[in-house]
């Protein structure tokens, strides 16, 4: 049975503003995409095996359908971006604080235990970093998976809809002999997003609990500690006015050798793969067990954790469209006022 958590309100806020086909403001899932992939609706404890690959959850439209809606929605999510832009831009100081406010409002108020747990999670050099971070809104798209699961098609297909003066793209792979001597946190505190700004990590900072609990690299008591600090980590970033979107795209083992073997029969593909794939393949059952527990251990209201059926790419990249679209939209943003007499200033442009 589902877990007794509330269920989001309706996805029917307003989009004042937002360019988009006839009812555009309704998404074009029949059910609302903000808990249509949550995992805290399946039980405890979750399995992966009991999330779909291939169904096309609340999407009763063919593959053309499904690249038609994805193509409607670029433009309005593309909208919402530069609204969030110009919101930090150009919004009066009051509605900045207002927006910041009810975000911060997502998480409770840290408690004097909780700034004692953090020197424990925390070195002093994260603390920093974190409080050298701007305040102000941005969203942070998390993107995890399997090998050839779908990441790069997400990012080339859905977040180059928006603006890229307003986009920062980030992987993480293996940390560097530098990166090591860090705590884990530092390097991806230095890819966060700005305010105003769009975030998407390929890969993240999840991968410092999932690929030791594979390998066997950090005792059980240091991963359960990680694990601790990744839900601390992003309580204090949605304190400072991030949007979390955490998406694991679930391809099927089937699926995902089809897609590997593609790799080597095609040259110009030759260079996406790496022998690695296979070892990581070869632990796919054990990757699936960690990622599942891992899931249900960080999920929270504030940052969620949406699994996405990814063998039909295109579902997960509408999918993932519709995340952010209502991501934006429950900001409920709205363009700046001009400052300046726009008659007047009409008037004087047509007179030069």
């Amino acid at each position: 049975m589902p877990k007794d958590d509330q269920t989001p309100a309706p996805l029917d806020v307003p989009l004042t503003g937002v360019r988009g086909p006839k009812g555009a403001k309704k998404t074009p899932f029949d059910a609302d995409p903000r808990a249509l992939w949550r995992v805290n609706q399946f039980a405890s404890p979750f399995s992966l095996s009991d999330a779909p690959t291939s169904k096309k959850l609340g999407f009763k439209g063919k593959k053309d359908d499904g690249e038609d809606a994805l193509a409607e929605r670029a433009e309005m999510l593309a909208d919402l971006q530069e609204l969030m832009w110009a919101h930090v831009a150009a919004a009066p100081e009051a509605d900045q604080r207002e927006v910041a406010k009810a975000i911060a409002a997502r998480v409770p108020r840290r408690t004097p235990q909780e700034k004692a747990r953090r020197e424990e999670l925390f070195s002093a050099e994260v603390e920093e970093a974190l409080s050298a971070l701007a305040r102000g809104p941005r969203v942070l798209l998390i993107l995890q998976g399997m090998d050839a699961a779908g990441k790069g098609g997400v990012v080339k297909q859905v977040v180059s809809s928006m603006d890229p003066m307003g986009v920062e793209v980030a992987g993480f792979g293996a940390p560097t002999a530098a990166e090591k001597r860090e705590h884990y946190l530092e390097r991806v505190i230095r890819k966060l997003p700005r305010p105003g700004h769009v975030g998407v990590f390929d890969r993240s900072h999840y991968e410092d609990v999932l690929v030791p609990a594979v390998t066997g690299a950090e005792s059980a008591e240091e991963l359960e500690r990680r694990t601790e600090a990744l839900v601390v980590f992003e309580q204090e970033l949605v304190r400072l006015g991030f949007v979390i979107i955490k998406v694991m795209l679930h391809v099927s083992p089937e699926e995902q050798l089809d897609r590997l073997v593609s790799r080597l029969d095609r040259e110009e593909k030759h260079w996406k793969y790496d022998p690695s794939d296979a070892d990581s393949r070869a632990n796919f059952t054990l990757y699936q067990s960690v990622y599942a527990q891992l899931l249900e251990a960080t999920d929270a209201d504030h940052a969620p954790w949406h699994v996405i059926g990814a063998d039909r790419k295109w579902y997960s990249r509408l999918a993932v469209q519709e995340l952010l679209i209502a991501a934006f939209a429950d900001l409920k943003l709205r363009w700046p006022a001009a400052d300046y007499d726009v008659e007047k200033e009409r008037k004087r442009l047509l007179e030069s």
